[in-house]
């Protein structure tokens, strides 16, 4: 049958496709949308397994990743958060924090399987990555748009928090995938593309101003930071990237005088939100995450080697912030995805996962990526704008934010013999 042909001759993109679906899946009237995604990622996942179970002729290999840096340390991570079990006050919310972790691995294992199957991975990312942010823009910058249109634009408006249901994430998610945006204006050589992705970058660019995450706009600048690494590879070609250049600076141009002129005071342009960023305790938000900090540091040298179960922050911290837990809101993450892994599951699971970032880091240099495909320069740009948002928020959590960063592991994951 020729369906069945075509299913199987693509279902390495199927399956990728319908994992990063996950991004869509509604919230049937629930307070957090988070826990029909991580269902609907465990469904696709066990599908996944099944695919591969039978692709290979009944001979399993998924977790025959051994020598794939970022992958095996994923796997001792994973391991370390199950022994983390042991110190747990309260197994079934390590278990539900665990199933989350797990899932996250598996969908790294499907990907990693699913890209060496692809011919052309990178650019089959890029254009996922491109997807979905037009999409994203599609739920975030329409509802501005026409609160433009109605003189009604509130800065900071959870009513433009799209797909992910939070202006934090749906700011940082966008700025991932800003890199990738850069890299197709720059790579097509038709002049009227290239002034469509302009137009579509000054969208982005204002839809997080609008936004108003510091983080997202600090982390805008390892974008652009990267765009200008790529400029000083390619500084013999100066002149052919004039055109490159010129549109990015207009986009640029564009969405801060959109900004200024749509804001209702000068409190709400993007250049005062910037200019609040700071490591000072006078601002309520910093020094709300540097007590959380803090606090995680001081639980860590208390359980060193396993923490206090994974999954249980949410529980502990409500004794080490009493004092200043105002009515029923509890810190339900410490902000910072290092600190938490560090008192939740101790040194060993943090040294894993830091080593999975690491193994990122060397494959992109030992292998020379970026030399080989410029691309890479752009995926890397976006790493590390996951990065920070892992210092400063919660991705670990969100399976929107570790979907897209999974994609671009696993793809690396690919490279690292070549």
């Amino acid at each position: 049958c020729m369906i069945i042909k075509y299913l199987k001759k693509f279902a390495p993109q199927v399956l990728i496709t319908l994992l990063l679906l996950t991004y869509f899946i509604p919230s049937l009237k629930s307070i957090d949308r988070i826990g029909n995604q991580w269902l609907y990622l465990s469904i696709i996942n066990l599908l996944g397994i099944i695919w591969i179970f039978f692709d290979q002729n009944f001979n399993f290999k998924l977790l025959d990743f051994r020598k794939v840096y970022i992958i095996r340390w994923y796997l001792l991570f994973i391991l370390m958060s199950l022994l983390s079990f042991i110190s747990s006050n309260n197994i079934p919310e390590s278990v539900f924090t665990f199933n989350q972790y797990l899932n996250c691995f598996i969908a790294l294992s499907l990907i990693f399987h699913c890209f060496k199957k692809i011919k052309y991975p990178e650019l089959f990312t890029a254009q996922i990555l491109f997807t979905l942010l037009i999409f994203e823009l599609y739920y975030s910058f329409k509802p501005i748009l026409d609160d433009i249109m109605s003189d009604k634009l509130v800065f900071r408006s959870m009513n433009y928090s799209g797909l992910a249901s939070n202006i934090n994430i749906t700011s940082f998610s966008i700025v991932f995938k800003i890199p990738i945006l850069i890299y197709f204006l720059i790579t097509q050589k038709k002049l009227y593309v290239k002034i469509l992705l302009s137009i579509l970058l000054s969208i982005s660019l204002f839809t997080i101003f609008i936004l108003g995450t510091r983080g997202a706009i600090l982390a805008l600048l390892i974008s652009f930071g990267f765009y200008l690494i790529y400029l000083g590879y390619n500084y013999l070609n100066f002149r052919k990237e004039l055109t490159n250049i010129i549109l990015i600076v207009l986009a640029i141009i564009l969405s801060f005088s959109l900004n200024i002129n749509t804001a209702s005071s000068n409190k709400n342009t993007v250049i005062n939100r910037a200019s609040t960023i700071s490591l000072s305790t006078t601002d309520g938000s910093v020094n709300q995450r540097l007590r959380y900090y803090k606090q995680g540091l001081n639980q860590f040298t208390k359980t060193p080697l396993l923490g206090i179960g994974i999954g249980n922050w949410k529980l502990n911290s409500i004794m080490t912030d009493k004092d200043n837990i105002i009515g029923y809101i509890v810190p339900y993450h410490a902000h910072n995805d290092f600190i938490q892994i560090l008192a939740e599951q101790g040194i060993f699971a943090l040294i894993f996962y830091i080593l999975v970032f690491a193994s990122f880091i060397y494959i992109i240099i030992i292998r020379k990526l970026y030399y080989k495909n410029i691309i890479y320069i752009f995926f890397t740009a976006s790493f590390f704008v996951f990065f920070l948002d892992s210092n400063l928020n919660f991705p670990i959590a969100r399976p929107i934010s570790q979907l897209q960063f999974i994609l671009i592991l696993a793809l690396v994951s690919t490279k690292q013999k070549e």
